[in-house]
């Protein structure tokens, strides 16, 4: 496709945005061990009150995925190479996929990092644990397995986690009941530049393309009538450097966030 000079400088911006985030690559694809976390430190805390399910653990994988989605996304945005000359290549739903995966799991770490009371922390941890069971459980009835405990037992174990760390037995049903990601991204959102409604935005918008989702593609992607028929118009469908720029800013900004509330929690301050 052609692109106008407003789109090339929407290109560029994209460029200098994901160099940006390379160092989050040396961080998470090699033995950096930034993501241990200091003795007495806020995550030390919040890993002692979820053992196994260490805080630290799942907030770090939730950064690599999203580092790993970026990268990717990189790699199909542009071959690398150097000079005057930069080739860019623009698909249309593929690179919002991706930048999807990216921000989903940059917006889990700082939903789960943000709050300021560490039995919130907790909590949010917990009942990401208690989602991540009934999957399980679910996967392994599709493949005609059997886990080597029962749901019911792993329920109770988050349960008696949850209330040993402060949470009333009372309301313990309540605090393990798994997140939705629309409920995740909001609050993640609010705790960035973007706010809770943008935030969800992006993530809407990316999912509708990364699900193919026709409202998705007509509102999000340019596209041009070649040819009429009847009541159907033909349309070519083409990227918009210029959402795909919108997306990407605050895909970034989400990551930059996590990683920051990362090393404020996993530092020790006394």
């Amino acid at each position: 496709m052609k692109t106008t000079p407003e789109e090339d400088q929407h290109l560029r911006r994209i460029l200098v945005l994901l160099d940006r985030t390379r160092p989050y690559e040396n961080l998470t694809q090699s033995d950096s061990r930034q993501w241990q976390v200091q003795p007495g430190s806020a995550l030390a805390g919040d890993d002692a009150k979820t053992d196994p399910y260490h805080v630290s653990h799942n907030v770090w994988n939730a950064l690599s995925v999203a580092v790993d989605h970026l990268h990717c996304f990189r790699s199909t945005f542009t071959d690398g190479s150097r000079g005057k000359t930069v080739s860019i290549t623009l698909h249309t739903h593929g690179q919002h996929s991706l930048l999807r995966g990216a921000f989903e799991n940059s917006a889990r770490a700082v939903w789960m990092l943000g709050p300021a009371q560490r039995l919130e922390r907790v909590q949010r941890r917990l009942c990401m644990q208690s989602g991540e069971n009934k999957n399980s459980d679910r996967m392994n009835t599709l493949l005609q397995q059997q886990p080597k405990r029962s749901l019911d037992v792993r329920t109770q174990q988050l349960t008696d986690l949850a209330i040993k760390a402060g949470t009333d037995p009372a309301e313990a049903k309540k605090a393990l009941k798994p997140a939705t990601y629309s409920e995740i991204v909001r609050k993640a959102g609010a705790l960035t530049s973007m706010g809770a409604a943008q935030a969800e935005a992006v993530w809407s918008s990316c999912s509708s393309l990364a699900h193919g989702d026709i409202y998705g593609t007509l509102s999000i992607l340019e596209r041009n009538i070649v040819d009429t028929q009847g009541h159907v118009n033909l349309a070519q469908i083409t990227s918009s450097p210029k959402v795909l720029l919108w997306a990407t800013e605050r895909t970034v900004t989400m990551m930059q966030r996590g990683f920051d509330l990362f090393s404020e929690r996993a530092a020790c301050h006394h």
